[in-house]
């Protein structure tokens, strides 16, 4: 479609005009609106082009190649819309009119300020959109067909989830946010001028919540489908996505280091972060890496981000050379709080370091040797441990009751230690040695958490105590975690067992009943070139479970898609305690029966089937931490915000 891609080219040139006229203008209040009608122009065509685009797919436009490949007419509306994000145009033309929007807003709120330093800040924006939209360009989401297609290929039946409709758009907004406090930093560093402090925590204290939302959205997600290895399995791409919260959250631990301002590890850290958003993104959409969360790759657009790479290192150095402060300076200070700060940044530092070396050493060694390369868990879990101990300890020294000094909580520390190697020595309580050394030390970190919050709560002063009360929950809910992931990982059992119709098969304290098996196919068709094919064949599995008392009942599904192969979703019956996660197992019977229904060639004879039971215990403390953590994030916005209008007062 030429209109959309004419769209997004003259909304690039109209940023280059937009920059010219910024190093024109001193940005008075009476010339901003003159001088920004080029930026009005250009994210109108951003907006418009990004409409056009789901527009397509709403009308079923199968003559473009997206529309194509990503839907057909047999979906729901809801389906058509988000699968316009599912290729690699759809989401970054999705990021572009994000990033556009909060652009738009943000300008438009700056709009009665005339400092000379928000030219700068506007032109390092306009750079990121405009690389931004050439990465858009070269995705080509307008591309057509060469031919007449009656109809499309249907969206992967992974992706036909709710989740799709609100795990994109949150992770690609909290992709937009780094770049603005990035932008403020630059123009400050490089004149000295203007007050963003409240406008940086502002922005990246809701990009930190945006991106743990987001996370924990995918991470549910992924539960809940087949095949990608639970709420986390270390894939490049859900690794890749947490390397920027690591260092928006690294962000906020920076105070014993900047030393009043002297240093330059908060600027270091927004840099990290924003860096950090390139990678996730070449290593999700670019195709460098095999993921089975990628379902889109196109080499064609790392080119424009590998720029913006060189672009914001280049002048960070440059800006760097000029104040002549160092990175970091450890502090002489020998508080608790100090060395607790301390410790919280080097092992969030350490934790993302490790992170990215996962995701690199299998790139080179494919480049090197050839092949498809996976450190797996172990690495991850062997290497990560240390950090993440270091990270708690430092939670349990910021933490600790005012009468504690330092001494105490190193004593504390100790006799936590001393615990754990106990309870490794006795094997006890989980089979895992690694859980068991780690949960005296978590155990002691919540219980001071939880005093500390309890404590704020309770006390009669009143003041900042929205802070304290936001920092307490923050830290207890990442300690629940934690605790929640340790233990769910390390007593987690599997069985497989096969199963006939109407058999009682007890397994792993669960009596596992199937009821009924219903066949279904050929379901829908998919229009190629050159032929109808079926789309797909399916096979509903009614099941009964009881455990400790309750009867639960439920279906599995799997089906054999002509485009995707099998798939299947998984049957979990949840209570306060553990999940118990039912699949069924891929078998050559079950595989030709699904066949035979896919091509009529007979009718289904299946007598039998092989069923996994998981008892995955205290996966709920995860969902329960993710969701005061994101609470605790948004008290601390609020007592950002009163703080904020009371200096206005």
């Amino acid at each position: 479609m030429f209109i959309g891609n004419l769209l997004l080219s003259i909304a690039s040139l109209l940023l280059l005009i937009d920059i010219y006229m910024l190093s024109k203008s001193n940005l008075s209040a009476k010339s901003s609106d003159r001088k920004s009608q080029a930026f009005m122009l250009s994210i109108l065509g951003i907006l418009s082009a990004f409409l056009l685009y789901v527009s397509s797919f709403l009308r079923d436009d199968f003559s473009l190649k997206d529309v194509y490949a990503f839907s057909s007419t047999g979906l729901p509306v809801l389906y058509k819309l988000y699968a316009s994000w599912a290729s690699v145009g759809g989401s970054l033309i999705l990021w572009s009119a994000l990033l556009a929007l909060v652009y738009l807003v943000y300008r438009q709120s700056q709009i009665k300020r005339s400092e000379f330093s928000l030219s700068r800040v506007y032109t390092h924006l306009d750079v990121f959109l405009i690389l931004l939209l050439a990465a858009t360009i070269l995705a080509d989401p307008f591309a057509e067909l060469n031919f007449i297609a009656l109809d499309g290929l249907g969206l992967n039946p992974l992706l036909q989830s709710p989740w799709m409709a609100v795990h994109p758009p949150i992770i690609f907004l909290g992709y937009v946010l780094p770049f603005f406090p990035l932008a403020m930093m630059f123009a400050y560093l490089s004149k000295s001028k203007g007050n963003y402090e409240k406008t940086i925590i502002f922005f990246t204290r809701l990009s930190w919540l945006l991106f743990t939302l987001g996370i924990a959205l995918g991470g549910a997600w992924a539960y809940e489908v087949l095949g990608w290895g639970g709420y986390w399995s270390w894939d490049p791409v859900e690794t890749a996505s947490l390397l920027p919260w690591l260092m928006l959250t690294a962000f906020f631990h920076t105070a014993s280091l900047s030393n009043g301002n002297k240093t330059l590890v908060r600027e270091f850290s927004i840099l990290a972060a924003s860096l950090l958003v390139i990678f996730a993104t070449l290593i999700t959409r670019s195709g460098i890496l095999e993921s089975v969360h990628a379902f889109g790759a196109s080499a064609a657009t790392a080119m424009p981000f590998i720029l913006l790479f060189a672009y914001f290192c280049g002048y960070f150095i440059y800006l760097k050379s000029k104040v002549k402060k160092p990175i970091i300076k450890l502090s002489s200070s020998g508080g608790k709080t100090s060395l607790s700060l301390t410790l919280a940044y080097v092992s969030l530092l350490y934790i993302t370091v490790v992170c990215i070396l996962g995701i690199l050493l299998p790139a080179l060694l494919s480049i090197q040797v050839g092949g498809v390369y996976s450190l797996g868990k172990e690495f991850y879990n062997t290497w990560l441990f240390p950090p993440t101990i270091l990270f708690v300890i430092s939670l349990i020294f910021c933490n600790s009751p005012k009468r504690f000094g330092l001494k105490a909580c190193i004593a504390s520390v100790i006799l936590a230690v001393l615990i754990g190697i106990l309870a490794v020595t006795l094997n006890s309580p989980t089979p895992n040695q690694v859980t068991n050394f780690g949960l005296p030390i978590l155990f002691l970190a919540f219980s001071f958490a939880l005093y500390n919050l309890f404590e704020k709560m309770l006390q009669k002063k009143r003041v900042h105590i929205l802070s304290h009360l936001g920092r307490s929950m923050i830290h207890a809910s990442l300690i629940l975690i934690l605790i929640g992931v340790f233990l769910s990982s390390s007593m987690e059992v599997s069985e497989e067992i096969p199963v006939k119709i109407n058999e009682v098969k007890p397994v792993l304290g669960v009596e596992l009943k199937v009821t009924n098996l219903r066949f279904s196919g050929p379901i829908d068709s998919i229009y190629t070139q050159d032929e109808i094919l079926p789309a797909y064949s399916s096979l509903v599995i009614d099941v009964e479970a009881s455990s400790d008392g309750r009867i639960y009942d439920g279906q599995l599904w799997t089906g054999l898609y002509t485009l995707y192969g099998l798939t299947s979703r998984p049957l979990i019956f949840r209570s306060i305690q553990k999940d118990i996660y039912i699949t069924v197992g891929f078998t050559e019977p079950l595989y030709q029966n699904l066949i035979m229904k896919l091509t009529e060639s007979g009718d289904p004879n299946l007598s039998q089937l092989m069923i996994q039971v998981k008892i995955i215990p205290f996966v709920n403390l995860i969902w329960i931490g993710v969701s005061f953590l994101s609470i605790g994030i948004i008290i601390s916005m609020m007592s950002d915000f009163r703080k904020s209008k009371k200096l206005l007062e």
